[in-house]
């Protein structure tokens, strides 16, 4: 289990330096247990959070405070498929979910994204960054030698690209900010961040050869230090406003 995951909060101060939340209706897809969506829900009008999974959206239920009980909604969903009317939204904001979805899947939630978004609404994506601290790209580069194509390395670059696409081709976003930084998720014991590395970029540590599984286990006990084991991930926040796509 990871022990804490970003205690400093550096995500939320970089979205709220970025984008406006105080007062507006916002649209979170990829949810999950709502860790990033009860830390702003309290200054916001309304929100509603999805995720595609069943559990991982009872178990957000189950811990929404009393308070945000009124203003805040947690739904199963996907963003490709929104069932929401035009103009619903002030803010949609990607949560570590964008990069996670098929490729094909990637534009169809852009499009449903700037559908439900009102006039100079904004579109807020967060994801890993393509550049890595050493110590992470050595663990990526052992899985895709282990696995083929390493997933989630390719769902982030996709995922950067289908945001060009809607930006620059289809014209339905403008730039408005893009900063990136450094998250630290801090683990009990070395098999505790084995499991979720592995796990959290779509692999089963089963599926691992026993000479990478060693390989990657040494990279991670390099890393422990008093408190546990502190992995450190860069990650990149992009902040868009839709804007009306001209004619064809």
């Amino acid at each position: 289990m990871t022990l804490s995951e970003d205690p400093e909060n550096t995500e939320m101060k970089m979205i709220r330096n970025h984008a406006s939340l105080t007062g507006k209706d916002i649209l979170e897809v990829g949810c999950g247990n709502g860790r990033l969506t009860f830390q702003y829900a309290a200054s916001t009008r309304s929100v509603v959070a999805l995720d595609a999974s069943n559990k991982a959206i009872a178990e957000a239920r189950k811990n929404t405070p009393g308070a945000l009980k009124g203003k805040l909604s947690f739904r199963v969903g996907r963003g490709e498929s929104l069932a929401f009317p035009n103009e619903s939204f002030d803010l949609v904001f990607f949560s570590w979910s964008l990069c996670c979805a098929d490729i094909p899947a990637m534009g169809k939630a852009l499009d449903e994204a700037w559908r439900v978004l009102r006039p100079q609404g904004v579109l807020v994506n967060i994801q890993s960054s393509l550049h890595q601290p050493f110590h992470k790209g050595m663990i990526s580069y052992l899985m895709e030698r282990n696995s083929g194509p390493y997933i989630k390395d390719e769902g982030d670059r996709q995922a950067r690209l289908a945001l060009r696409h809607a930006s620059v081709v289809d014209r339905k976003f403008g730039f408005a900010a893009e900063r990136e930084f450094p998250v630290f998720s801090y683990y009990d014991t070395v098999g505790e961040a084995l499991k979720d590395v592995v796990t959290q970029n779509g692999y089963d540590p089963k599926d691992l050869s026993k000479e990478t599984k060693k390989r990657i286990l040494e990279i991670l006990t390099s890393m422990k230090r008093k408190t546990g084991v502190k992995i450190e991930e860069n990650a990149v926040l992009t902040v868009l406003k839709k804007s009306r796509p001209e004619p064809a």
